[in-house]
């Protein structure tokens, strides 16, 4: 009896054991692919020839700042101690950025979109379809039929990552799919990647108006990147909300 006591409790050590993580889901860098396929011919090039357009976005965690950087801009946002978010957006080329106050952006700023890049609003609409896996590998699979659109969603749930989320359009029949390329939680790369951000060029956006005579903010104000949007992927009703450099 005693065998079988034993047995039983080295068992349940050992699938305690598989269930847990060791990753730390607050500092890491995870790749992307997102992809837009249109699924009728219109008279773009492109989509007539319903050719999928891709584009990459690493998403980085590092505490308490969340960025999303593609070839062009990277998003950064810093949460503060009163729940408030401060943005600041950089410009990977020019090695410039221009800082925000958290009253300068429109629209509502929701953490759970910045560090997730899927609202926990539209998570907790959608059904739970299915769980996979254990530990680190666990994931969840959730649905979502609304105003048209079908929305899949596959997310680790321990490092609260999108694994893959699709969202189709009957009207504009359009699918766009973000999908889990690689994870890196190399610390060091991470903090050295949010220090060479440190180091850019900013300027407050209250200050844009006293500075019109530089040439980088002249014309980063006539290409319209200067007034903040909320952004951070998909929203509560699954809407993108890139904001307002993605034109």
């Amino acid at each position: 009896m005693k065998k079988a006591l034993l047995l039983i409790a080295t068992l349940v050590s050992t699938s305690s054991l598989a269930s847990q993580c060791d990753i730390n889901p607050n500092i890491l860098k995870a790749n992307y692919s997102v992809t837009n396929t249109v699924t009728h011919s219109v008279k773009s090039t492109a989509a007539a020839n319903n050719k999928p357009v891709s584009q990459s976005l690493n998403l980085w965690r590092n505490q308490q700042q969340v960025a999303h950087e593609n070839d062009v801009m990277t998003e950064l946002w810093q949460h503060l101690a009163n729940n408030q978010i401060r943005p600041i957006r950089y410009f990977n080329a020019q090695q410039r950025g221009i800082e925000y106050q958290p009253s300068e952006v429109r629209g509502v700023q929701n953490w759970s979109a910045k560090t997730q890049l899927v609202d926990n609003h539209l998570i907790e609409k959608m059904t739970l379809v299915s769980t996979q896996g254990k530990g680190c590998d666990e994931v969840k699979n959730y649905t979502l039929s609304e105003n048209g659109n079908d929305f899949t969603l596959a997310f680790f749930t321990h490092s609260k990552l999108v694994k893959t989320f699709s969202t189709s359009n009957k009207k504009s029949q359009t699918t766009t799919l973000l999908s889990l390329n690689n994870v890196s939680t190399d610390e060091s790369l991470i903090s050295a990647q949010f220090a060479k951000w440190d180091r850019f060029q900013t300027t407050d956006y209250a200050d844009i108006g006293d500075n019109e005579g530089d040439p980088f903010l002249a014309k980063m104000i006539n290409l319209g990147f200067i007034e903040h949007s909320a952004t951070g992927f998909y929203n509560q009703q699954g809407e993108a909300i890139q904001g307002g450099h993605h034109h």
